[in-house]
């Protein structure tokens, strides 16, 4: 009989989850990560705007096959891939959202972020939901506008242009700085 009981703690243990689901009980603090990313928008107008990332190591436990880590994110956020955002608009005062990078990115490159390394969102709203083909409810992340290139300041962002989504460009001036050096 103990031969039995053992066979079944250590099958049960070692497959479907068990041990990922008993650490997950757990609570563990978060570690906060020293330094600080100050991202500042300059516009044409002289205008400015300011946004301050501080990250921390989290523990990311959950019952499941994928086992439980040590991420990174960003103070405040409940998870690595939620982003902060800055208010950006273009020359007929449409109002769009500069989407920073986050806290797994600004260490890979040491905070030598490019512009390529940013993206532009417009209609972004998390508390609205829609329902995809499937039946699965999805939060609204709005329209996604990527890099292309900068003339003169003036740096432009694209959408679509793949199978029967239209190509549309955007066309923002602003002067992004991190850390007081300028995003080129």
């Amino acid at each position: 009989m103990r031969f039995l009981v053992l066979f079944f703690v250590l099958v049960l243990t070692s497959s479907c989850g068990v041990i990922e689901c008993v650490d997950s009980q757990f609570e563990r603090e978060s570690v906060a990560i020293d330094g600080e990313s100050g991202f500042e928008v300059v516009f044409s107008n002289g205008e400015s705007k300011f946004h301050s990332i501080k990250c921390e190591k989290y523990y990311d436990s959950m019952c499941a096959e994928r086992g439980n880590s040590w991420r990174t994110r960003e103070v405040g956020k409940s998870g690595e891939y939620k982003r902060s955002y800055m208010p950006v608009s273009d020359k007929s005062g449409i109002a769009f959202e500069l989407e920073l990078p986050n806290c797994e990115k600004l260490i890979k490159l040491n905070s030598q972020i490019q512009m390529e390394d940013i993206s532009i969102t417009w209609n972004r709203n998390e508390s609205k939901t829609e329902k995809t083909e499937l039946g699965q409810v999805t939060s609204w992340l709005g329209k996604r506008y990527n890099y292309v290139s900068t003339k003169s300041g003036v740096h432009s962002f694209k959408s679509g242009g793949y199978r029967d989504v239209p190509l549309e460009i955007i066309e923002l001036e602003f002067t992004l700085k991190l850390n007081g050096t300028v995003v080129e």
